[in-house]
């Protein structure tokens, strides 16, 4: 499909070449690659997966190599300012585009991108087009409620379903310790301190 062939080359050049040509296995997901398949201008960060430590402490190296500027570094992850574009390297690992992706909450944030391929959800094309906001996986129900309310206000809807869904796991789910503002796009405070990025 040539727009996938469109989306890989665009995010080779991007940043996925440049890491490839370092011996970095990485890929992008969340977000921005949702913004790109709306078709809207991309002002959300760019999430940066890895399959283990390894591969994010030589990206994490490579970065700080090239001077590029580092905006936070903690246990989640780092983001750095590069090549006027900003990514955030995620420190919560998966074995390939596909596993990471299987874990977000909402279908419409399920594609990824490697040096290679595009990956999607199997309904993630249909819900985006229909502005829907279906459930994939709720593993820290009081993030997916904030991550449901910032989709509300760019016009996606959830169904009666889909909220009895969200609504019965937060009234299962312990009270969050902590709530992190400082990165609301790219990550969200999770269940009991827990955090994941890259589902939004």
């Amino acid at each position: 499909m040539i727009q996938f062939d469109n989306a890989v080359n665009r995010y080779r050049k991007m940043i996925l070449e440049e890491l490839h040509d370092a011996k970095i296995t990485c890929w992008l997901a969340g977000g921005a690659l949702r913004d790109y398949f709306m078709g809207k201008v991309i002002k959300t960060d760019y999430d940066l997966f890895f399959p283990n430590e390894s591969e994010y402490e030589m990206a994490s190296k490579y970065f700080k190599a090239k001077g590029a500027e580092i905006k936070w570094e903690s246990d989640n992850g780092m983001k750095v300012r590069y090549n006027n574009k900003t990514y955030d390297l995620v420190k919560k690992f998966f074995d390939s585009p596909q596993s990471t992706i299987d874990n977000f909450d909402f279908t419409v944030s399920m594609f990824a991108v490697d040096y290679d391929k595009i990956y999607h959800g199997e309904t993630s094309f249909i819900d985006l087009a229909k502005r829907q906001l279906m459930i994939n996986k709720i593993t820290y129900p009081a993030s997916t409620m904030s991550r449901a309310f910032r989709y509300h206000r760019k016009g996606f809807y959830m169904c009666h379903g889909e909220m009895k869904k969200l609504f019965e796991a937060v009234q299962g789910a312990a009270i969050p310790q902590q709530v992190d503002n400082n990165h609301q796009e790219s990550q969200s405070s999770g269940d009991a301190g827990a955090f994941f990025f890259g589902m939004d």
